[in-house]
């Protein structure tokens, strides 16, 4: 999920470089965590779930079916 904000966000940033407009570093990084934070919270609205990296979560369905 970061990185797919991160990609697209690059992407902002780039059309915007292309039509001139400059950011400072400061503006960049707090840009960057604000388009992570409204994409995720647009991808909950939408019904799915954010977990962390390496997070293993668990399903009752799939573990009965496992023989867990």
């Amino acid at each position: 999920m970061k990185i797919a904000s991160m990609r697209v966000y690059a992407d902002i940033l780039a059309n915007a470089a292309r039509n001139g407009w400059n950011y400072t570093p400061q503006s960049i990084v707090s840009g960057s965590n604000r388009h992570f934070e409204e994409m995720s919270l647009q991808l909950i609205e939408a019904g799915y779930e954010i977990v962390p990296v390496g997070a293993r979560p668990y399903c009752n369905q799939l573990n009965k079916q496992a023989g867990g």
